[in-house]
Formats: C-alpha cells, structure tokens, sequence
C-alpha cells in the first residue's frame, strides 16, 4: 500500500504492521488447515485461536488510524475473516 506524501512515520509503521499482520493471519490459516488435515485438530483449533487474535489486532490498529486505512484493507481484512470462519469451521467437522 501506499502512503501519502509527508505522511507521519507513525502513519506509515501503522500500515506496515496492518500488512504484516494480515499476512501472518492468512499464514496461520494456511498452518491450521495443514494441521487440520494431518489429524491434529487441538493444534489446530490453537493456530486458529491465534489468527483469530492477529485479527482482532488489525482491527483495533484500523479503528484508531485513518480512515483511509480502514476502507484500503476492507477487502483484504473481510477476506482474512472470512478465511478463519471457514476454516474454523473444517477444524470442528473433522470428518469432512
């Protein structure tokens, strides 16, 4: 993404740390349906767990910085929730 010119060094290690965390909670995805899919579901529900708390964080980073933020990672941040939910949901029909 971006930053506007002149923006403030705070505004633009924001959205690093957006970026950064939006990849690590699709990687978490990633390493929860590997581990879904080799049987360990208590580690899995556990990296889950954990990209659930990366989302909260990007979240909580968006709300308190600009707006245009917010509506730049609205895709990116609706995808990344929608991945956990669906693959929380694999993680609880283990059968499947």
């Amino acid at each position: 993404m971006s930053h506007p010119v002149g923006a403030p060094l705070r505004d633009r290690m924001d959205v690093e740390f957006i970026e950064a965390d939006v990849e690590i909670g699709f990687n978490l995805v990633d390493l929860a349906e590997q581990e879904r899919n080799l049987g360990n579901l208590p580690l899995a529900t556990r990296v889950l767990h954990d990209a659930d708390a990366v989302f909260q964080d990007i979240q909580r980073r968006l709300e308190r910085g600009p707006e245009r933020n917010r509506d730049s990672f609205s895709p990116l941040v609706e995808e990344l929730r929608r991945e956990i939910d669906a693959a929380a949901g694999r993680v609880s029909r283990p059968g499947e």
